[in-house]
């Protein structure tokens, strides 16, 4: 049995995620966490042989608990999954050593087919994203400021709240404005609704 530990802050994808995998027979959930913050300790006092965790959740990014986990823990495949699937944080998984990304929109027998492959030592990455629209350039940090931004958060809570400094939040803004040839942080959030990002 492959034991998994599940990492995403909504409950309901979890639940519905640990039954697709039980009704596998070959894999095991040893655990489901919605805070992320809790997953080193969990694997400081658990056996688990994967980790599959949302990339965009509160108190810590995606990214930066993937590196976490593998620090500490190199023998444990961890694989990402998301709403989204800009190839800027696809890359990053991969360079930072994860084992596969899997989008949410994915069936689910899809999803256990490629998990299956990712057990068996493969790695699993899409081979192209999507260019519907100019959404597809901001990278999971930027479309949760976008987000915060749009709650009427200013640059100091939006780095209170995301455990960031105040100068990444700045250029993360100054990015999103420059990707989306906005003049100012109104038209930015204009867009953004615009193109169902908040």
């Amino acid at each position: 049995m492959t034991r998994v530990l599940l990492i995403d802050d909504h409950s309901l994808f979890l639940d519905g995620l640990e039954l697709l995998l039980k009704r596998t027979g070959t894999y095991e959930v040893a655990g489901k966490i919605n805070d992320p913050l809790k997953a080193i300790d969990f694997l400081n006092t658990n056996s688990v042989d994967l980790v599959l965790a949302d990339i965009q959740m509160p108190g810590i990014d995606g990214l930066d608990l993937l590196k976490r986990i593998l620090s500490r823990f190199p023998q444990v495949k961890v694989v990402m999954i998301s709403m989204h699937e800009e190839d800027e944080f696809v890359q990053e998984i991969m360079s930072s050593g994860g084992c596969g990304f899997l989008p949410k929109s994915m069936d689910s027998a899809r999803m256990v087919e490629e998990l299956d492959k990712i057990r068996d030592g493969a790695r699993i990455f899409p081979k192209g994203t999507r260019k519907t629209t100019q959404s597809q350039h901001f990278s999971e940090r930027e479309l949760e400021i976008l987000r915060l931004l749009a709650k009427g958060k200013n640059s100091y809570e939006i780095a209170e709240e995301l455990f960031i400094t105040l100068n990444t939040v700045k250029t993360h803004r100054r990015n999103m404005l420059r990707k989306l040839k906005a003049s100012n942080t109104s038209q930015l959030l204009k867009i953004g609704f615009d193109n169902n990002l908040i």
